[in-house]
């Protein structure tokens, strides 16, 4: 089921590449919601040996936003108002709900809690669907 929610954060999804599409491996941290926390980001997955480095991270987010198949919003009172998500195959990025990415990573199969039981345990009313294909031909394209 999509819905107007998702459309609204998918269409603030790609309004945040569209700044940094002429120079996507230059830029990529300008979409992120803290300062520093990109650099964070690769740090931390290079060390878990999930990345080679920032340009096979940017790879990585970019595959899984092209080839993305579910889409989670979570929608929270408090401390996140709403925090989306899309996965494919073994990736996932999540970004709020100004568009602004929060983190990207290998999904962790041997975890106890996914994205969704994670939010739900913390009162968050989760919606799902499947990924818009205008959203996912804007980041096969992105990369072209």
């Amino acid at each position: 089921m999509y819905n107007d929610d998702m459309k609204k954060i998918e269409e603030k999804i790609i309004f945040s590449f569209e700044s940094i599409k002429d120079d996507i491996y230059g830029k990529f941290g300008d979409l992120w919601e803290l300062d520093n926390s990109f650099e964070r980001h690769i740090k931390r997955r290079q060390i878990l040996g999930h990345i080679d480095n920032k340009d096979d991270y940017i790879d990585k987010t970019l595959d899984c936003l092209s080839n993305s198949n579910t889409f989670i919003f979570a929608q929270h009172k408090g401390s996140w108002d709403n925090v989306c998500y899309n996965k494919s195959k073994d990736w996932a990025v999540v970004f709020n709900e100004n568009g602004k990415m929060m983190t990207s990573y290998k999904i962790d199969t041997d975890s106890y809690l996914g994205f969704e039981s994670r939010h739900t345990i913390n009162n968050a009313i989760i919606k799902k669907g499947k990924t818009n294909e205008k959203f996912r031909e804007y980041f096969k394209n992105i990369r072209s």
